[in-house]
């Protein structure tokens, strides 16, 4: 083979590798910062939603994103990036989980909120409805009254057909003075096998909660009506339960609050630690 033939071959396979390391070394790049790049844009479109306030320092700190890869092995959380004053979490899969404003202004007037409770409660549903597709319905708003907190806390029941989750709420966090979006979280179900069959209705399953406690000779007194939820029964399994809080009077004589759910499918009973124990 000629020598110049060689030189031809060797300069081909010299450019082919550049290109090859090139085109490596971009997608390692543009792995590494796609999940800035996914809170740059969430939060790009909650101001252009004009759901958070800019006014606290986004623009200027914008190029300055800092990010913190999680290191819990149990935290749904894979990052925590900083765009400008707010933490976006992102998930492995570099879905939006949250964020928070890490610089809330603090209360300097005694004047009541500008912002009423009712008022957060209608603009929360506003933005979840721009937020998530996911279901979802109020559950409660948290009112700190002693203190001067800037913020109301607002929680959202996460519906599956019509029925809420237990413990999967999705959280609001509303400015009491401006109206805007301070926090949000809403983590994902999950590959779940949900089991919605319904075999009893709430008054059986009251009935088998009296049975359980008559024969522990237990005394309690039940505080609510029972609520169909959906429960955790293992990781990757979820029944319909009746849900029924209740005051058990314990050994000491003193009053215990206590949770219990009923399987809607197989009349179990759940406690709340989710041990299950089966009824003859």
């Amino acid at each position: 083979m000629r020598p110049k033939k060689i030189s031809i071959i060797s300069s081909i396979i010299i450019i082919l590798l550049m290109v090859l390391i090139i085109v490596l070394v971009s997608r390692i790049l543009n792995k590494d910062n796609k999940e800035v790049k996914v809170a740059k844009n969430f939060i790009e479109e909650l101001c252009d939603e004009k759901i958070i306030n800019v006014e606290y320092g986004f623009k200027a700190s914008i190029e300055e994103d800092t990010v913190n890869k999680s290191t819990s092995k149990s935290s749904k959380i894979k990052y925590s990036v900083m765009i400008g004053s707010y933490a976006v979490d992102i998930d492995k899969d570099y879905k939006v989980l949250g964020f928070s404003n890490k610089n809330i202004p603090a209360v300097v007037s005694e004047n009541p909120p500008r912002i009423t409770s009712e008022e957060a409660v209608s603009l929360a549903e506003s933005y979840l409805s721009k937020l998530t597709k996911d279901a979802y319905l109020f559950k409660e708003i948290k009112i700190e009254e002693n203190l001067q907190s800037p913020i109301y806390n607002i929680n959202f029941y996460k519906l599956k057909d019509g029925h809420p989750y237990y413990k999967q709420d999705i959280n609001i966090v509303i400015n009491n003075n401006t109206g805007k979006l301070e926090g949000y979280i809403n983590y994902p179900i999950g590959d779940i096998q949900y089991i919605n069959d319904i075999n009893i209705d709430e008054n059986e399953a009251r009935d088998i909660l009296e049975k359980n406690y008559k024969t522990l000779g237990l005394d309690y007194k039940i505080q609510n009506e029972p609520i169909l939820y959906y429960i955790a029964v293992s990781d990757n399994e979820m029944v319909l339960a009746y849900q029924f809080k209740y005051k058990v009077t314990n050994k000491d004589n003193k009053e215990e609050d206590s949770t219990t759910f009923i399987r809607a499918d197989n009349k179990e009973i759940v406690n709340f630690n989710l041990e299950l124990t089966k009824l003859n």
